[in-house]
């Protein structure tokens, strides 16, 4: 099936081992430099894990503002001739995240559309996931509902969850679809529509299991909101057409 087909079918798509080991390895240094350079990122940009000691960061956003490699990493050549072919050009960047869901106290994603945080229309925008670790039941793989981008923006409330604050609320979860536990290796990237619901289990292993998240979004996509934007306005071209 060929990779547009997929995407519309399953609002996911899953590209195996995307990025080599030199290029994981670079992505290991600036990740380390973000660790102990924390100081320049906004600390309303970093989230820590409730209640673990010592303080283990469960959440970096928007990295590309303040780090020059991530800014660099959202051209990455093969990543963006995949987006494009889902969302059209010129892609342009929204955001970057980390996702580090470390061992034993990792936390929990509850069920949500990336949608309902984003003062965007129309829903053309997708996250590239890149798995840093090897990613498996055990230390909480994202889970996806396959199909369930072909819903419109369901009914979300607060989750008590910190850097996750939204959850679907529990009445408004679909049925009939399939979910599907993703488990990948270090390398591989996870795509996913901004309407499909996903979650994450906490993390019960000894292993890590970070991911390196960029959103991308078409040209058709514009700001519905300024005031709940977060970042600024300008959204850099990463690929001309």
């Amino acid at each position: 099936m060929q990779v547009r087909s997929r995407w519309q079918k399953d609002g996911l798509l899953i590209v195996p081992s995307l990025f080599g080991s030199e290029e994981l390895a670079e992505i290991e240094e600036a990740v380390a430099e973000l660790l102990a350079q924390s100081g320049k990122i906004p600390g309303d940009e970093l989230v820590y894990e409730a209640g673990a000691h010592p303080p283990r960061l469960r959440n970096a956003f928007r990295m590309h503002l303040y780090l020059p490699f991530f800014m660099k990493l959202a051209h990455h050549p093969p990543l963006v001739t995949i987006m494009k072919q889902l969302l059209g050009s010129p892609l342009r960047l929204y955001s970057s995240q980390m996702f580090f869901k470390p061992a034993k106290v990792g936390s929990e994603v509850p069920w949500h559309q990336d949608m309902a945080y984003w003062p965007f229309h129309p829903a053309e925008m997708a996250t590239a996931w890149i798995a840093l670790d090897d990613t498996s039941v055990e230390n909480g793989c994202v889970r996806f509902l396959k199909g369930s981008h072909k819903k419109v923006l369901l009914p979300h409330e607060a989750s008590g969850v910190k850097g996750n604050s939204l959850k679907l609320s529990e009445s408004a979860l679909p049925e009939g679809y399939e979910e599907l536990a993703v488990e990948v290796s270090k390398g591989s990237v996870v795509i996913h529509h901004c309407p499909t619901l996903h979650r994450s289990e906490p993390n019960r292993s000894h292993a890590e299991r970070r991911g390196l998240l960029y959103i991308y979004m078409s040209p058709n996509v514009a700001v519905t909101d300024v005031s709940r934007l977060k970042g600024g306005t300008e959204f850099p071209t990463v690929a001309a057409a």
